[in-house]
């Protein structure tokens, strides 16, 4: 990556220091030992505690140590020297010259993520735990190297619009945090297995991984580990959104909404005890169940960075200088202001407001009129109508409220009755935005529940050793070229095969090499049959092949040319032995008698028995009622 490069030889980059250099120098020589990297390690006396902790709550049943070399041991030479780099990368890095960047909240995230991702690991055994806190520790390591390269144009950036941050990176400097990411965890040794999947991580769709391969369940577990980092620094008003979130991914590692809140749990209070031991902020979490049963909190009544924009409508000019003070200043409002109707609805399409306060006299149909437009559009139902009156009599009211008015409120009661109002909108924003939340959570399991049921139903039809259609898979193959034969006379034919001696095979060389037998058979009648066909395993050393459209002559000479292209296989088994192999084949045709799928399916059963009593390795045909041995003029 020759931006990456560029940015290295200018010595911009975050590098370790001191005995972690030297550790990562010791390590890459092939004549390292333990007690070289032992003795390294104790003349740092804060990374031998970290080092000493990581081993000891490494899980399962090991015994505490207290011994550097048997830390070292349980925790694998490449693993410590990517721990001591990141520890050391921790020490170094906890502020900077980067203003917008926040470096201690950026390692308490990256250390929420490396337990999340060494729990994860644990779950799946995927890979080495420690080797996955490592990963974790540092996956958002492009951030903080861009920042420390950087300092004054990212911390620009940043005060940007965050949701394009990769782009803006890539155009104001080449290159972007991921693909910075990549070349310095590569750098700092650790293997491209774990090193791709945590490039995509923050996208594991895009990773194109197979469903169910390694990469992509790692891909996955650091997306998963970054999510709960997400929650565990969120603000209030968010968390419940993430806890939601938190919980369809759990389901990807068998864990149901109690396991993740038991998952979520143990993580926080391990990530206090390590965020002491590494002098980095831990937020104080309430427990997982509680953050679930909490609803978001909306805007500026309960919090310092609200940034819910309201609307205020008036036709008079004298009232709404105190309103708009008391919203702004007061509850943190972002206030637009429109003097008539039609201005208002022009600010309403560009701003989407989640509140509009409507100060205006209801006995006339402008107000009225514009309440029913704003009810009228799509983001207008979501919006908390007030109106707001020097007085009110019965018939404006039931008029304000008709035309789709939350609430009415007389100035005359003051500002503490406004502030009410506002928070009875905020508990009503709260509950509309927990509904849509809950809302994309649930088409997003019905999305994926779909997809698996798929996979499911796949799988189901699916011979697991060869990956060939099974007998569910056969005979409803078979279903479908029957009912195709009978709507439109085409013809039908099938072969029924079965592998000659196998076991005898199984008996001399085990089953283990039998398995492979029937996978190279698979493999190789998938290639030399006709695309038209569709072969199945049916059971044991038993394929079936449904020819559709094919009459008994052509049907004929495709079975011997399998036939001949078994014959020709020869596999070494164990002992450098070559085993032969060969088939029998027996061939069916669905003739204008023949009365089911099970009485086609008979004759060509009774064809291939046929063919093995006659000797094996060779074709017989069931025709009319009769047997017949295939002769091949080739």
């Amino acid at each position: 990556m020759a931006r990456f490069d560029e940015i290295k030889l200018a010595g911009q980059l975050p590098s370790p220091k001191g005995v972690a250099l030297a550790i990562m120098n010791l390590c890459g020589r092939e004549d390292c030992t333990i007690e070289d990297v032992a003795r390294l390690v104790q003349t740092d006396p804060a990374l031998s505690g970290r080092l000493l902790r990581l081993a000891n709550s490494s899980g399962g049943t090991h015994r505490p140590v207290s011994a550097i070399n048997e830390a070292l041991l349980r925790i694998g030479m490449k693993a410590v020297a990517q721990l001591a780099m990141g520890f050391s990368l921790v020490d170094q890095f906890k502020d900077g010259p980067c203003k917008g960047f926040d470096y201690r909240n950026f390692w308490s995230r990256s250390l929420l993520m490396a337990l999340a991702s060494r729990e994860l690991g644990r779950l799946t055994r995927a890979a080495a735990p420690e080797d996955l806190f490592a990963c974790g520790l540092l996956a958002n390591i492009g951030s903080l190297a861009l920042a420390t390269a950087f300092p004054v144009e990212y911390s620009e950036l940043l005060e940007s619009d965050r949701s394009n941050l990769l782009a803006l990176e890539h155009e104001a400097f080449g290159i972007d945090q991921r693909q910075c990411a990549l070349a310095m965890i590569e750098e700092f040794g650790i293997p491209k297995a774990l090193a791709e999947p945590v490039f995509y991580h923050q996208s594991p769709d895009e990773s194109q991984f197979s469903e169910g391969s390694r990469p992509h369940t790692l891909t996955w577990l650091f997306h998963t580990a970054s999510h709960l980092a997400d929650l565990g620094i969120a603000a209030e008003k968010v968390r419940s959104q993430l806890v939601g979130s938190l919980i369809r991914l759990g389901g990807r590692f068998q864990m149901d909404a109690d396991g993740t809140a038991a998952f979520f749990d143990r993580i926080v209070e391990e990530w206090s005890d390590w965020a002491k031991l590494l002098d980095v902020p831990a937020t104080s979490l309430p427990s997982f169940e509680r953050m679930s049963e909490t609803p978001p909190v909306i805007g500026g009544a309960t919090g310092s960075d609200a940034t819910v924009p309201a609307l205020i409508v008036t036709s008079r000019n004298h009232s709404t200088f105190d309103v708009s003070t008391l919203l702004q200043s007061s509850l943190g409002y972002q206030i637009c202001l429109a003097g008539d109707f039609d201005e208002a609805l022009s600010i309403a399409v560009a701003v989407l407001p989640k509140i509009v306060i409507i100060d205006a006299d209801f006995s006339g149909a402008g107000a009225q009129d514009f309440c029913r437009k704003v009810r009228g559009a799509d983001w207008g139902r979501q919006v908390y109508l007030v109106a707001l009156s020097d007085q009110l009599d019965k018939e404006n009211f039931v008029a304000a409220l008709k035309s789709g008015v939350d609430t009415c409120l007389f100035k005359s009661l003051g500002e503490e009755a406004l502030r009410v109002a506002m928070d009875a909108g905020h508990r009503y924003l709260g509950l509309l935005d927990a509904w849509q939340n809950d809302r994309a959570q649930l088409k997003q399991i019905a999305s994926e529940l779909a997809v698996s049921n798929r996979k499911l139903e796949q799988v189901a039809r699916t011979d697991m050793l060869t990956g060939l259609p099974n007998r569910r898979g056969a005979m409803e193959a078979l279903a479908r070229a029957w009912s195709a034969s009978n709507r439109t006379g085409e013809a039908l034919s099938v072969m029924m095969i079965d592998v000659d001696w196998f076991k005898r095979v199984n008996d001399r060389y085990g089953h283990a090499f039998g398995d492979h037998v029937l996978k190279q058979v698979g493999i190789r009648l998938h290639k030399e049959g006709r695309r038209s066909d569709t072969l199945c395993r049916i059971g044991g050393e038993e394929f079936l092949v449904v020819c559709s459209g094919s009459d008994l002559p052509s049907a004929m000479k495709a079975a011997d040319r399998l036939r001949r292209a078994i014959e020709t296989m020869a596999l070494v088994a164990e002992g450098h032995e070559k085993v032969r192999l060969s088939i029998s084949v027996g061939v069916a045709q669905k003739e204008r008698d023949t009365a089911s799928i099970d009485v086609l399916l008979g004759e060509a059963d009774k064809a291939v028995y046929s063919a093995k009593h006659a000797g094996r390795n060779r074709v017989h045909i069931m025709a009319r009622g009769k047997l017949h041995q295939f002769v091949s003029n080739e």
